[in-house]
């Protein structure tokens, strides 16, 4: 499966937790910017004519997607049909909302667009969080905007929340998590602060002005999963939850290593085993495109090697075993033992023996396209000590005799 994604850089506020390559939005910024990602299709379409035209999702991310004025919005999309991309037939065409650039101009500009389903970031509903963590938007804002969302007919809407703040309480995230599941969503995401000290809230943390308490991030995370639960939400990857049906196949294709072409300043792409992604900078990246952008068949397959500014990733066996691995063990469904087989590796079963008998990792059995497949997955507390798990299973593989 071929999934497409466009970035969009630009933020109204970047937030203090942000260490993505994002910049403060300049409406002169726009149109080149449209220009430019356009042209950075046509390059990959001349490139590898007819491949878009078979992708089956579609999503723009950012920064703030709905930040971009309509019109822009349109040219992007018109873009890609030329270049073959039936949007209406499209598996799912997401579509990143920030609540202040909420307006029914917007949102059924995007609508008539394709685009069938919203993430809308919350983050939080404490207004006093809201300033700590340099969010745009009000908790009145942030309401309004869900409000309006998940009354429109045919559109899917996910909520995106955070937890594990400065200053947060456990009753405090979960009251956040119980507010906003009592809504009518098909798909919930609540990620825990990563803090970066690039960012603004990196060096209050670094300094002691905040202060981030990780004691309460498994009680957070737990208790959020169990009221989920509760509400009929599912955990198909660490961090999201749908209704069954709703799970989203743009990401759960990254997850499962399905290709994807990505345009935009930093966009990724992974095609035939390799992975690519343009120049991060904005400057950096309008160079690059008006250079006549990379080839990504062509470009140099050393690791970290460059073709007119495109970085390209060549991914080893290792590599490839531990995306495997990773990529696996995040999702509900867990490690497929037979993927393992079909590569000459198995897993030493003193290497996670341990894990089974905490009760954090199950074997677990299931029938596959009418062949029996064993399983690895984490359950209860396994999913706080994932990382410690996967690397206990990376060191666990050895070739097969």
């Amino acid at each position: 499966m071929l999934g497409i994604y466009l970035h969009i850089p630009f933020c109204a506020k970047v937030c203090d937790y942000c260490d993505f390559h994002v910049l403060p939005a300049h409406e002169r910024l726009f149109q080149e910017y449209t220009d430019l990602i356009c042209a950075e299709i046509g390059v990959f379409e001349a490139n590898h004519p007819g491949l878009l035209a078979t992708a089956q999702t579609l999503y723009l991310g950012g920064g703030t997607p709905s930040i971009l004025p309509g019109h822009n919005v349109r040219q992007l999309f018109d873009c890609l049909r030329d270049k073959g991309v039936d949007v209406t037939k499209l598996r799912e065409v997401s579509m990143e909302f920030n609540p202040e650039s909420v307006t029914e101009e917007s949102v059924y500009n995007a609508m008539a667009c394709g685009v069938n389903r919203i993430s809308l970031g919350l983050q939080t509903f404490d207004a006093g969080l809201l300033k700590t963590i340099g969010r745009a938007h009000t908790v009145e804002r942030g309401l309004s905007a869900l409000e309006f969302l998940t009354k429109i007919d045919g559109l899917q809407v996910s909520g995106d929340l955070m937890f594990d703040l400065p200053t947060q309480t456990l009753d405090g995230f979960l009251a956040d998590v119980d507010r906003l599941s009592d809504y009518p969503l098909n798909h919930i995401s609540f990620y825990g602060l990563t803090v970066s000290t690039r960012t603004v809230l990196g060096q209050k943390v670094s300094k002691g002005i905040l202060k981030v308490d990780e004691d309460l991030y498994e009680a957070m995370y737990m208790g959020g999963v169990e009221i989920l639960k509760g509400k009929g939400f599912e955990r198909y990857e660490v961090s999201n939850f749908a209704k069954p049906g709703f799970e989203s196949a743009h990401n759960r294709n990254y997850w499962d290593r399905g290709e994807y072409a990505g345009f935009g300043p930093g966009a990724h792409s992974y095609l035939g085993s390799r992975r690519f992604y343009a120049p991060e900078m904005y400057p950096r990246w309008r160079d690059y495109v008006k250079a006549g952008a990379g080839d990504f068949a062509a470009a140099d397959t050393t690791a970290g090697a460059a073709e007119n500014g495109l970085t390209v990733d060549a991914l080893t066996a290792d590599d490839k075993l531990a995306e495997l691995i990773w990529l696996s063990m995040r999702q509900a469904r867990g490690l497929d033992l037979n993927d393992l087989e079909a590569l000459g590796l198995r897993l030493m079963r003193n290497g996670f023996s341990k894990w089974i008998a905490k009760g954090f990792l199950a074997e677990t059995e299931r029938n596959v396209g009418g062949v029996n497949h064993r399983f690895l997955q984490l359950v209860d507390r396994g999913w706080i000590f994932m990382d410690d798990i996967v690397t206990d299973l990376m060191n666990a593989c050895s070739n097969l005799e």
